[in-house]
């Protein structure tokens, strides 16, 4: 009976001491029972949504945006952008062109027109303006800028040849002879290039030679007016006549012819 208690205590002591060392080694590794009690507790983790902006109110776009109607025509061919459907006069660009011909032009849109080109007369750049807004019609602004062509200076003619009548046997010009004068004077000054011929005439009576020296005095009279006029004497040209016998008619053999060249 003795022995018996003896070998149950021995092995209570050797199962105690294995536990011991079981719990001691579970201490020191950390994988112990009341390991959690002892670990440092790990931060909670916060998570943050993140706050993402608004978006932007999107803008409603019409399904479909009309371009704006814009033509250019002239008297060959008519071309445009942007939606027709509302231009009435567009199914007659025919016309429209026949309107512009001889070099006339329009532009614009819907609303204004402009027309542009030139012509001879200012007649016609009202009626084709007219025209224009009755082809349009009275919604749309027709703008006439046509310009109308300036008239080409008339060349101005030099005064006929012109004649100045003396008394018998005078050289002396008559107060009214220098009237005639002016119209000469004046062609001379606003034609640099052109030049005075001057011509004497004397009746059939008496001396053949005196007479002839008497016309080229009358002819120096007329020559020196011209000259007091502010003529220049190398634009005077003293010019004796294939005869200088005036003819029957007395008075307009007494004469001095002034022509211009």
């Amino acid at each position: 009976m003795h022995n018996n208690q003896s070998s149950y205590s021995r092995w209570s002591w050797i199962v105690a001491l294995i536990l011991a060392l079981i719990l001691l080694w579970m201490l020191m590794t950390g994988k112990g029972p009341n390991s959690a009690c002892c670990a440092p507790v790990a931060e909670p983790v916060v998570v943050t949504e993140a706050i993402m902006p608004a978006a932007e109110p999107v803008a409603e776009v019409a399904a479909s945006v009309s371009e704006a109607f814009h033509f250019s025509a002239g008297c060959s061919n008519v071309t445009s952008t942007g939606d027709i459907a509302n231009i009435a006069w567009f199914a007659q660009a025919d016309m429209l062109k026949g309107l512009l011909c001889n070099d006339l032009k329009a532009e614009g849109d819907d609303k204004n027109v402009v027309l542009i080109g030139m012509v001879d007369t200012d007649a016609i750049k009202q009626q084709k303006g007219a025209d224009a807004q009755a082809f349009f019609g009275s919604n749309v602004t027709v703008d006439n800028q046509i310009t109308v062509k300036a008239a080409e200076p008339v060349a101005a003619m030099a005064p006929p040849a012109t004649k100045l009548y003396f008394n018998t046997g005078k050289t002396s010009i008559k107060g009214e002879a220098n009237a005639e004068l002016v119209a000469i004077v004046d062609w001379l000054k606003a034609n640099a290039n052109a030049k005075a011929v001057i011509s004497g005439f004397h009746d059939s009576r008496g001396n053949q030679t005196f007479n002839e020296e008497l016309a080229k005095s009358r002819a120096k009279s007329v020559a020196d007016a011209l000259k007091a006029a502010g003529i220049d004497e190398a634009r005077i040209e003293m010019r004796k006549p294939q005869s200088v016998d005036g003819g029957a008619d007395l008075t307009e053999a007494r004469r001095v012819e002034v022509s211009l060249e």
